[in-house]
């Protein structure tokens, strides 16, 4: 029932992917875990399998912050999706 609800909303963000992937642009999206208020760590774990069970499935926004503006200047993951999590 509940992924009825949120049925356009995924059709909505698939979209949205799709044309970021399909610009000429330099992209990478990421993909956090749910989000903590908690303090940044620079310790967490990044561009795992999505199938990985070992992840705790949450991060701090300053982590996710952190991450991104590391992203800036690295392009290891350039035309990718990571995700983060601890």
């Amino acid at each position: 029932m509940f992924g009825w609800f949120l049925k356009q909303v995924f059709l909505d963000h698939e979209l949205q992917e799709k044309h970021v992937r399909n610009s000429t642009l330099d992209w990478t999206i990421v993909r956090p875990a749910a989000f903590t208020d908690g303090k940044k760590t620079e310790n967490y774990l990044h561009g795992f399998n999505p199938n990985d069970k070992s992840t705790k499935l949450k991060i701090s926004r300053a982590d996710v912050a952190h991450f991104i503006l590391k992203q800036v200047a690295d392009k290891k993951y350039l035309h990718q999706t990571p995700g983060l999590s601890y």
